[in-house]
């Protein structure tokens, strides 16, 4: 789905927006400080506000075309919105909040059902529970499992890890991730942690003093020196695709694959992973920037399980630390000093080691078998048979 703003302006008060980009990704970040303009964004999208001027579309539909006056109402756009603050229903079940939509679907067509919504947001433990006995957590994953009963054709997120504790945040992603594949569903996602929207995607627009600044692969915007100051220590990710070679149960190491050819070794420390994981299968890995050693030589006689051998493609200095992206077969951002570039003599188009200890990756999500148009037609022509819900 591309997602389209032209020149688009708002007015709030005294506040003045203005958005232009384009997006095509199945997910995409919406990055930026508090206050920025992000949520006004959403609701420009979603049909809660309408701007002053331009156009919004998505694919080839005009929602939104000031100067030829046509405007989709909010409830005719198919969009499904999680607000920030969840707005469950205190008095109703959770059963009862995720069927609060099911009157107003009657004439979509119905791919995603109750049962697998619950079951694939482990809601089922919950459904007869009121919102004031849930988690964070659990509460985020009701208000996005009710957005998904509305058949929507695209997800928005307002900051959906600023009501759950650090430890939940992996979880919430590792959730959005399962919905995306399973469902085929593009998602807008806010927030204002950089680290947390790379676990879920590269591709982001940039919102700063209420206006879209830049949009694109975040990796790119960096190396094209237009926002160096995003790469920073702790808030950074590397964040990268692979697939499930073998399991070595001698050394308990996860034996993994990337763009086929580069082998990375995983320790099996994380409850996502399991020996019963099918050859090929995708697994999403981070691994933050300082977790990189770098050496000049193959080092024998050491404990760390992976030497990927690369080249320094890029040195970046920013107001906080120094960078280097180095490519070995995939993209690495590394954080080093001054006395590192000083003792390797590290510069552009030198073949260095990265060191990388097996149980520093983190790793995000475990997909299942990739949905084909196949399934995803089956399931359409599953829950497009009646016009109802099927709830036992």
């Amino acid at each position: 789905m591309i997602i389209k703003f032209e020149s688009v302006e708002h007015k709030l008060e005294n506040n003045h927006f203005y958005y232009d980009f384009q997006t095509d990704s199945p997910i995409t970040g919406i990055f930026g400080p508090s206050g920025a303009g992000k949520t006004t964004l959403f609701n420009l999208l979603s049909g809660v506000d309408t701007p002053k001027k331009g156009k919004i579309k998505l694919d080839s539909e005009v929602l939104v075309d000031i100067e030829q006056d046509y405007i989709v109402q909010g409830k005719n756009r198919n969009i499904g919105y999680v607000f920030q603050e969840n707005y469950l229903f205190p008095h109703l079940s959770v059963k009862k909040n995720l069927l609060f939509s099911k009157p107003y679907i009657k004439n979509k067509t119905q791919y995603i059902s109750f049962e697998d919504v619950v079951n694939l947001m482990d809601i089922v433990p919950l459904l007869n529970k009121k919102p004031r006995q849930l988690s964070g957590g659990e509460r985020q994953r009701v208000a996005i499992g009710r957005a998904l009963l509305s058949q929507p054709r695209l997800l928005l997120l307002d900051e959906p890890f600023s009501n759950v504790d650090c430890s939940k945040r992996k979880q919430i992603i590792s959730y959005l991730l399962r919905i995306n594949n399973h469902f085929q569903i593009p998602m807008l996602i806010i927030s204002h942690h950089l680290e947390d929207i790379l676990k879920l995607t590269r591709k982001i627009v940039i919102i700063e003093n209420r206006k879209s600044t830049v949009s694109g692969d975040v990796f790119t915007i960096i190396k094209n020196g237009e926002k160096p100051e995003l790469v920073r220590p702790k808030k950074f990710q590397n964040t990268f695709e692979v697939a499930f070679k073998s399991f070595n149960q001698t050394e308990n190491i996860y034996n993994l694959l990337l763009n086929q050819i580069v082998e990375i070794k995983v320790s099996n420390h994380s409850r996502l992973l399991n020996i019963d994981i099918k050859e090929g299968t995708r697994i999403q890995l981070s691994l933050r920037p300082i977790d990189v050693a770098l050496s000049l030589e193959k080092q024998r006689g050491t404990t760390i399980q992976n030497q990927l051998k690369g080249i320094v493609k890029q040195i970046i200095h920013n107001y906080e630390a120094i960078f280097c992206v180095i490519d070995c077969g995939f993209e690495l951002f590394v954080e080093i000093s001054q006395g590192i570039i000083n003792n390797l003599y590290l510069h552009e188009g030198q073949e260095i080691y990265c060191q990388i200890k097996a149980n520093d990756f983190d790793v995000v999500h475990v997909f299942d078998k990739i949905e084909t148009e196949k399934n995803k037609t089956e399931l359409i022509r599953k829950y497009s048979e009646s016009t109802e819900l099927t709830i036992n």
